[in-house]
Formats: C-alpha cells, structure tokens, sequence
C-alpha cells in the first residue's frame, strides 16, 4: 500500500485547526510530531521510538496530506520518509505524492492506526461544520 485517500466535499473545513488536531492525536499517541504549511497544503508527519520506529524504519515516518481547498479537499495517510522542510521536497510531496510515499507491508497495528485516524478525522471534520 503506497498511501490511502480519501475526498471530501462541501464540508467547509480550516485547514489550519484540522492540522492542528491531528498532530494533538498523535502528540497523546505518543509520537513526535511535525507539521508543514505549504502553499499546495498541510503534511503532518508522526513517529514514534522502540518497536514502531523499527518497523517503519529509521527515518519513517507517518504521513498525512491534505491539499485542494476547505470545500473540497483530499486528505492522503501513508509512510514516508521524515521530511527536512526543504522547500524543493515540500513542493514534490504535493505535486508527485507516489513518489514520496513508500511501500509498506500490510502490518495490523498500521492498520489499527491507519483506521483510528481516519476516524478521528472524520468525527472533526463533521464536528467543523
């Protein structure tokens, strides 16, 4: 699985806050957190130490995307490698996501993860409304 994604529209959603709530999911989850504003979008970035960071890999990293605009809009979740904020590599995230997000066994506990964020996304998104 490269990345999964899903599309929302008519939802009306600030960017900004529903950036600033994942990292907070994350933050209680335990992971250390980035988050990048770019003029394409938001990536919020997670990983965590011990058994996870071996099983991502070293410099991995969970990533989640979104871009388009706050009616209608794309949120991608995915491994990736942890991004340095160089301005070229933000740029190449949003315009050739299949090139920055890695391939990664189907893994229950990323499932797990995976599931529980998109539902904690979700329930902000409608709560935005």
């Amino acid at each position: 699985m490269l990345f999964a994604s899903r599309e929302y529209i008519g939802k009306r959603v600030k960017f900004e806050d529903l950036t600033e709530l994942i990292v907070n999911f994350f933050k209680e989850e335990g992971f250390k957190t980035q988050s990048i504003h770019h003029p394409a979008g938001y990536i919020v970035q997670a990983r965590k130490g011990g058994i996870f960071r071996a099983l991502l890999g070293s410099n991995h990293a969970f990533t989640m995307a979104i871009d388009g605009h706050p009616a209608h809009f794309r949120i991608k979740i995915g491994v990736s490698p942890w991004i340095d904020k160089e301005p070229d590599e933000v740029e190449e995230f949003f315009r050739v996501p299949y090139r920055k997000f890695l391939e990664t066994p189907e893994a229950l506990w990323a499932y797990e993860l995976e599931h529980h964020l998109w539902h904690y996304i979700e329930n902000q998104i409608e709560l935005s409304k």
